[in-house]
């Protein structure tokens, strides 16, 4: 068994499987978002981040000179169209239609019509295990020019998607060397979310107002088709944990009705089609997430995880939902970029002494590092765990 300080008695893999099935594994578990953040540390551009040999030596650095972490959370992509598999919005990338330097850029255009509701609702009639494909292969063509409809499409993404993958094979077999294990297999946006990123936020309020029962009927049609496709990728990876990012479902975009009338009911049967596969499901809960705790209660026990920002109160989190959700988190972004060494250590203290108190707590930024996070906060954030972290100690 391969370990990362020389008190553990559990390897990366077990500790974070203890942690998100509410158990106490020998220490906190510590996994950061890293991305931007290595350019920035490494000395390269957000751009150069494209390159596999730029990007492997700006995480290494961060890793061995600011680590270890028990778990590697990557977010990168080497071709940028491969983004829009996660969140179907046109984009404007550093090097590409910004300077290097810049960071990635959403634009908050109509991507997905009216009409697609009803088309998304029959592929999950016909053929529910390709439904996902099917929409991504009619939206990404509305997103990138150059990639075609059809068959044309699939000739151009497929080859990209193979290399990335052989790629990522290749990174995640160096970081289990090391003793890393993988936070997660896959990524998916929930469905709801996903209609609202590419609807646009204007066209979607007005689709939850005028049309709910659409909203609601499609993302249920979807559900197969993204469980089917983690379940093989969790399969091929050989981690049963997915990523479920929910950015637009928080407090801060939908009202706590909205939530669990439209975005929960297809948001809950996703995770229990996962769950009966024995695949946990990481929500990522971007915003404030204080009024939708409750109805997170109804997920399966220890099969889902709460990973929060910074936004949400993760220390009534814990006591709303800590008995039935691990909790992830939440070292903010401004923090690391503005606090001091001393304030960083202190909030990672009370977090893992309350949030981690029985168990079921990993320990993780508040969604990314800030390109800009000063290196000796993210160093006092990482080794928080191997000062603080030790159960029964």
């Amino acid at each position: 068994m391969r370990t990362l300080n020389d008190e553990d008695t559990m390897g990366a893999e077990r500790r974070i499987q203890a942690a998100t099935k509410l158990q106490a594994p020998d220490r906190v578990p510590v996994s950061p978002l890293i991305y931007y953040f290595a350019a920035t540390y490494a000395g390269i551009t957000n751009y150069e981040l494209y390159d596999p040999v730029k990007y492997n030596r700006a995480i290494d650095k961060c890793f061995y000179d600011l680590g270890p972490w028990d778990a590697y959370y990557f977010m990168h992509v080497y071709y940028p169209e491969l983004a829009s598999l996660l969140i179907p919005m046109k984009v404007k990338e550093p090097g590409f239609d910004l300077p290097p330097e810049s960071i990635r850029q959403y634009l908050e255009e109509e991507i997905m019509r009216e009409e697609d509701y009803a088309w998304i609702v029959r592929q999950g009639e016909r053929n529910p295990r390709l439904a996902y494909m099917r929409m991504f292969a009619r939206l990404i063509p509305r997103i990138w020019d150059h990639v075609g409809t059809g068959w044309s499409g699939a000739a151009f993404m497929f080859p990209r998607m193979a290399r990335n993958a052989v790629l990522y094979a290749r990174e995640f077999k160096q970081w289990r060397e090391r003793g890393v294990t993988l936070m997660y297999s896959v990524g998916v946006e929930a469905p709801f979310d996903t209609f609202s990123l590419a609807r646009g936020m204007m066209n979607f309020v007005r689709d939850i107002r005028d049309r709910p029962g659409e909203v609601a009927e499609a993302a249920e049609a979807l559900t197969a088709a993204y469980a089917f496709r983690i379940r093989m990728l969790c399969r091929f990876l050989g981690v049963k944990r997915a990523i479920i990012d929910v950015h637009r479902s928080s407090n801060d975009f939908i009202s706590p009705r909205t939530f669990t009338e439209l975005s929960f009911p297809s948001l809950k049967l996703l995770v229990e089609r996962l769950a009966a596969q024995g695949i946990t499901s990481i929500l990522h809960c971007d915003g404030n997430w204080d009024l939708n705790l409750e109805v997170l209660r109804q997920l399966p026990a220890g099969m889902a995880v709460a990973q929060f920002d910074g936004r949400t109160d993760i220390f009534r989190a814990k006591e709303l939902i800590g008995d039935r959700m691990c909790i992830y988190g939440d070292v903010p972004a401004s923090m690391l970029a503005l606090a001091s060494q001393s304030e960083v250590d202190e909030y990672c203290h009370r977090l893992i002494e309350e949030v981690g108190r029985g168990g079921g707590f990993i320990l993780g930024s508040g969604c990314e590092v800030a390109p800009n996070a000063r290196p000796e906060n993210v160093r006092a954030m990482l080794r928080s765990v191997f000062k603080y972290g030790y159960y029964g100690r």
